[in-house]
């Protein structure tokens, strides 16, 4: 197979130049962003990307606090590749509509299926209908990983092929066991504060360093950072108690085989060596479930693949295009 990333698009060394010289004037040129209506009346936010002579589409989902900016050198290699992009602001994230806008570190939702429902949304209204039929691949990271689930789960057949990268199975909840973080959740739940952060937490950190984050590329954070320091959409932190119950109870849908049996398509689970996010051995459990799942391990790398040193990034990139192109 003759795969298109041959060498690392986006190199660390001169990373900020090359992101803000070459990779978004690249991508301001190749499409740009909008707003769809989802099932519930709100509007959701995303980006989208044409390729030259494009092969398929890829649609993008993002992890808890993150955004489709985020995943702009990822769009930028799908481009490479030679498929257009469609990237979604999970709601409560980036541009999209929030629960709390008057508190827009906290992440909160009202069902997690609602971030299913946004995704389907997306889908049928956006991206199958500016792509001409042409294939439609699905790539998602962390809780996109759990949204991508149970979309996958629910709507079978729409998507060709779907890579998950450090797919939130089960979460690390902060180092507190599950069933303990429901019994905290319930009464704040009861007693209408659901969509309130905890106070332990902590707000979003404006000094924070790549050591202490999921990356393990100084530019990579470092480009990002500066991001969300300028912009405050950028800076979400903060699960609320209703976003934490909810991601605690996804692990039983995730890990459902009668569920994970309608999943048929070829599905790549990219797993980094180390990751403080979700657990590792319920990716290797989701994934055994699946008539046509395979597992691929990563090694100099966190939660985040995509931001890591060059060459883990390269490794990543090739796998997932020889994944996408293989028949």
């Amino acid at each position: 197979m003759d795969l298109k990333i041959k060498t690392i698009p986006v190199s660390e060394e001169n990373y900020e130049e090359t992101m803000t010289g070459v990779v978004e004037p690249f991508l301001k040129a190749a499409g740009g962003d909008g707003y769809f209506e989802s099932f519930d009346g709100n509007k959701i936010h995303y980006e989208h990307y044409t390729a030259e002579n494009p092969e398929g589409a890829v649609v993008i989902v993002h992890g808890f606090t993150e955004s489709a900016e985020k995943f702009r050198e990822m769009s930028y290699c799908f481009l490479q590749m030679g498929f257009s992009v469609f990237a979604i602001d999970n709601r409560g994230h980036g541009k999209s509509y929030r629960l709390n806008p008057h508190e827009p570190e906290t992440v909160t939702v009202g069902k997690f299926t609602d971030y299913v429902q946004d995704l389907n949304c997306f889908v049928t209204k956006v991206a199958l209908k500016e792509t001409a039929g042409l294939p439609l691949y699905l790539y998602a990271h962390s809780m996109g990983g759990a949204i991508s689930v149970q979309h996958l789960q629910t709507y079978p057949g729409v998507f060709k092929k779907a890579v998950l990268s450090s797919p939130m199975i089960k979460a690390v909840t902060a180092g507190i066991p599950p069933q303990i973080v429901g019994a905290i959740c319930t009464p704040m739940l009861l007693l209408g504060k659901g969509n309130a952060a905890p106070g332990f937490m902590g707000k979003f950190d404006f000094d924070r360093t790549y050591e202490n984050s999921h990356d393990t590329s100084k530019a990579r954070f470092d480009y990002y950072q500066k991001k969300r320091v300028a912009d405050p959409l950028l800076r979400t932190n903060t699960p609320s108690y209703r976003w934490a119950s909810e991601a605690v109870k996804v692990t039983k849908k995730n890990l459902d085989p009668a569920r994970n049996a309608k999943i048929t398509i070829p599905v790549l689970l990219c797993q980094p060596e180390e990751d403080s996010a979700v657990y590792p051995e319920a990716e290797e459990k989701f994934i055994s479930q699946l008539p046509n799942g395979r597992l691929r391990k990563f090694t100099n790398c966190r939660h985040e693949i995509y931001a890591s040193v060059d060459a883990t990034v390269l490794e990543y990139l090739q796998a997932i295009e020889a994944f996408l192109k293989e028949d």
